[in-house]
């Protein structure tokens, strides 16, 4: 039985959480049998449900968490798994724990898909718990690698899959009430940001930069897609500068697809970013995409061929945005070349060759 298996603990919906589902439903398409373990009222297990994908519910509560081991084993021998994907911290802890146990029935290769490195790594979880680690960039694999007892052939870059074709069919689907309503109510041009509602996204700071930029353009709208910790701090930050009536907190909208496609800038001003997806996908709805030149973002994107890769401070990306807003025929061009570039790089089916071919 082709059954795979993938665990992840977070409550909230993100790139990566999104990743895994379009890899379970290549995986399923192509005849193989994925099973989702997940926390119970989490988004992802929600959103699961919703594509008719086969989920196991666990507390996932720690990294040692002995009932959820004991749940991941009992799963590793109903499906007889030939691999398990594990994501965030205390997912990856406990798959691996549970996989130790399970060997002594059965094989089963124990993956780790790594999205952020904090801190300085240690080399025992790398060499010993997992059998492949994947990166999404090349820059996280040499974050990793920045401990040399870390044994290089067991990090591996696999860029993120993405299913274009069902991008497509979404960008055709209708918006939200409440979006749609806002956007006809608000006049002007748009700009969308969709990312985690965390530091590092860069909510902050480009909520200064859009005050800024309201003195030029007062009809400019800005709208945040997502989810996160940090929802009441941008909410309370929005209300000091005195601009709710030009911006949007959208929530999780899924499919963004429709949002992206009637913007006319998008945005992804992160402070730390091991690679992204939001800009992959504004690319290919050939939307003027503007994003922070830092950590891995540049390995999505070429300066000025495929959308503006910009210095993150408020400045820069003030300028870069005016000039965005003045030049939009000349933006336009960027995104036909975007297209073709983040096709070829960034394909759902590369992704699976590659993933099956490891396990």
């Amino acid at each position: 039985m082709n059954s795979v298996i993938f665990m992840e603990s977070s409550m909230n919906l993100g790139g990566q959480e999104m990743q895994l589902l379009a890899q379970m439903k290549e995986l399923a398409f192509r005849g193989w049998s994925p099973v989702l373990i997940c926390r119970i009222g989490s988004a992802i297990s929600r959103v699961a449900q919703e594509s008719n994908l086969e989920i196991k519910h666990a507390q996932l509560r720690n990294a040692v968490d002995l009932k959820s081991i004991l749940k991941v084993y009992r799963v590793l021998k109903e499906v007889k798994a030939r691999a398990i994907i594990l994501h965030s911290g205390h997912d990856a802890h406990i798959g691996a724990l549970a996989a130790k146990l399970y060997r002594n029935f059965g094989q089963v290769k124990v993956i780790r898909m790594r999205t952020y490195q904090p801190g300085i790594p240690k080399a025992f979880p790398y060499n010993y718990l997992f059998d492949k680690t994947y990166t999404p960039s090349f820059f996280l694999r040499e974050r990793i690698l920045v401990n040399k007892a870390i044994n290089p052939t067991k990090i591996t870059v696999m860029y993120p899959g993405i299913n274009f074709k069902k991008i497509c069919q979404d960008s055709n689907e209708e918006l939200p009430s409440r979006i749609d309503i806002w956007i006809k109510s608000h006049p002007g041009p748009l700009i969308v940001h969709g990312a985690m509602l965390r530091g590092e996204k860069g909510h902050n700071f480009f909520l200064n930069v859009f005050k800024r930029l309201l003195v030029k353009w007062p009809n400019l709208r800005y709208i945040i897609a997502g989810e996160g910790p940090e929802k009441d701090l941008i909410i309370k930050k929005i209300n000091n500068l005195d601009i709710c009536e030009n911006v949007l907190i959208a929530g999780l909208v899924n499919p963004i697809a429709p949002l992206i496609k009637i913007s006319t800038l998008a945005v992804l001003p992160s402070l730390r970013e091991p690679l992204g997806m939001f800009q992959i996908e504004s690319q290919f709805l050939k939307i003027p995409t503007i994003v922070s030149d830092i950590d891995g973002i540049p390995e999505t994107i070429i300066h000025k061929k495929t959308g503006l890769l910009v210095k993150p401070t408020e400045n820069e990306w003030y300028e870069a945005i005016n000039w965005s807003l003045s030049n939009l025929s000349e933006l336009q061009k960027y995104g036909e070349a975007g297209r073709e570039f983040v096709e070829d790089k960034f394909s759902i089916s590369k992704n699976i060759d590659k993933l099956i071919s490891d396990i």
